[in-house]
């Protein structure tokens, strides 16, 4: 069974090291801008050390193994490394490599950091290039094919704000804090989720911020570390980082679906620390699938035989591009316990903030308190937005479907036209397509293709097991015309990376 360490690849104090692929994570999109390529490199380097993304006492990766993920030249990576070691930012010394130093006046010991915690601490350093996305600045004049994430549906936003106002001015002499949320809101999506062939009570729907925070709710409440997590390979990079800041072990099947991920699940199911089974039946992120009423019925059975729990993410479910999918699994379970999670991010907007658990009621009440101590509740306003919007769920669908299935479609003649060799399959909703490259692999191109002005996702970041190292995460959320842009550069971009590894034969790659 393949299996994660507890967190991802680290550094821990004086006696860590950076992985390169972490590295090049990290680094995003650094070749953009003034500045010969290693004058940009260590101008990079420099912010993660200011924002203490690496810590001092880590060792940097060697010259040549940076180099190549990089795909930039050994000098390019020596010049960057002098420049930190003139600025008094890196030391080298023989057979220990470069390591990073503290700044001048600083007394933390190695590992430190100035907001007390430590890099030791699992979870740190932030290495999901989607969350990075959040909050780094975009580069002007570059595409991303990152975030899946849509633009808001402004028209039906407006119209829910205002006619929330009057209940606003009605709840306002209540003091407002409400962990399990407002009960208008919760009537509402126990509604909807029984009219779509669940039946759903109101005291079996927690309120949440976003579906993260939903999940992130059930793993602190159901797991405790060292506890084993059954997840997909490849699957959504949330929820691996969650997982590992949890100090869980992960242990990867294949996607439901695929030959032989039943028996697989089955196995796993069996392991004596296995507490928790995570997946994605309706419209997988990253590759879209959908899985067959008939595996979700004997899912359900053997989550049943098991006693283990089962935690559905339904957070795309709301995108389809074809024929509507199966119930959820939770709709098949007669005894055990299933947890469904969902949010209003990908349908309506992602500023909302607004995720729903539904569980069994006494999981729930749980949740609830767990909840309280975290944040006292969701936001008002926000809710009550939600009971607007839900009423509008079918018109914005409509307006979705479209919108979803002209981005599709322009990334699918893209990819057609100018990426032949790359192969896919085409997802049955969602809004990422799964690429797999002819060779080399996802993290060096990535570099390339952020030198041409594009972004996209490297495959290990999808992966428990830093597997499917030859593989893209596409996210086709952009305008269409902007997607056709983006591609025309992946085009480009793959024509000099492959140029180069044809060229090099093996040897250090220097594609600029």
């Amino acid at each position: 069974m393949n299996t994660r360490s507890t967190f991802p690849p680290e550094w821990t104090g004086r006696t860590g090291s950076v992985e390169p692929d972490a590295l090049a994570v990290l680094l995003g999109g650094w070749a953009s801008g003034p500045g010969t390529l290693a004058v940009r490199l260590s101008a990079a380097l420099s912010r993660l050390l200011d924002r203490e993304e690496i810590a001092p006492g880590a060792r940097l990766p060697s010259e040549r193994a940076l180099a190549s993920v990089l795909a930039v030249s050994r000098t390019t990576v020596v010049a960057s490394y002098e420049n930190l070691r003139q600025e008094g930012r890196a030391e080298s010394r023989q057979g220990s490599g470069t390591r990073v130093l503290p700044r001048a006046g600083d007394s933390r010991g190695p590992g430190d950091r100035s907001d007390g915690t430590r890099t030791d601490e699992p979870g740190r350093g932030m290495l999901n290039p989607v969350l990075r996305a959040l909050t780094d600045e975009h580069a002007a004049g570059s595409v991303s094919f990152v975030a899946a994430h849509l633009p808001g549906a402004a028209e039906f936003l407006i119209d829910a704000f205002a006619k929330s106002r009057r209940q606003l001015t009605a709840l306002s002499s209540h003091h407002g804090y409400m962990p399990l949320g407002l009960p208008a809101l919760r009537a509402a999506l126990a509604r909807t989720l029984s009219e779509r062939g669940l039946p759903t009570r109101e005291d079996e729907i927690l309120v949440t911020n976003g579906a993260q925070q939903a999940i992130a709710l059930v793993t602190s409440l159901l797991l405790s570390p060292g506890d084993e997590v059954i997840l997909e390979d490849p699957t959504y990079p949330g929820a691996i980082d969650l997982f590992a800041s949890s100090r869980l072990r992960m242990t990867a099947v294949p996607p439901a679906g695929e030959p032989g991920a039943v028996e697989r699940i089955a196995a796993a199911l069996r392991r004596p620390r296995a507490r928790l089974l995570y997946l994605q039946p309706t419209f997988h992120n990253p590759t879209g699938a959908v899985l067959p009423e008939r595996q979700r019925r004997e899912i359900a059975r053997l989550a049943e035989q098991s006693g283990i729990a089962i935690l559905e993410d339904h957070t795309l479910a709301d995108l389809s591009l074809g024929a509507p999918p199966p119930p959820p699994i939770v709709a098949f379970a007669r005894r055990g316990t299933v947890l469904t999670v969902a949010s209003l991010s990908k349908l309506y907007w992602g500023g909302l903030r607004i995720g729903w658990v539904r569980a069994p009621e006494a999981i729930l009440h749980r949740l609830g308190r767990r909840k309280a101590m975290e944040d006292l509740g969701s936001s008002l306003p926000g809710q009550m937005m939600a009971v607007q919007l839900l009423e509008k769920t079918a018109a914005v669908g409509e307006l979705r479907r479209r919108q979803v299935e002209e981005r599709l479609d322009a990334l699918v003649k893209g990819l057609t036209r100018k990426l032949p060799e790359w192969s896919w399959k085409r997802p049955a909703g969602g809004l990422t397509v799964w690429v797999k490259l002819p060779r080399g692999q996802g993290a060096e191109f990535a570099q390339v293709a952020s030198r041409h002005g594009v972004s996209v996702l490297p495959g290990p970041v999808c992966s428990p097991t830093n597997s499917f190292a030859d593989h893209l995460r596409l996210a086709f959320v952009p305008e269409p015309d902007e997607i056709k842009e983006g591609i025309d550069r992946l085009a480009r971009a793959w024509d000099k990376y492959a140029a180069g590894r044809e060229a090099t034969r093996g040897r250090v790659r220097v594609i600029v």
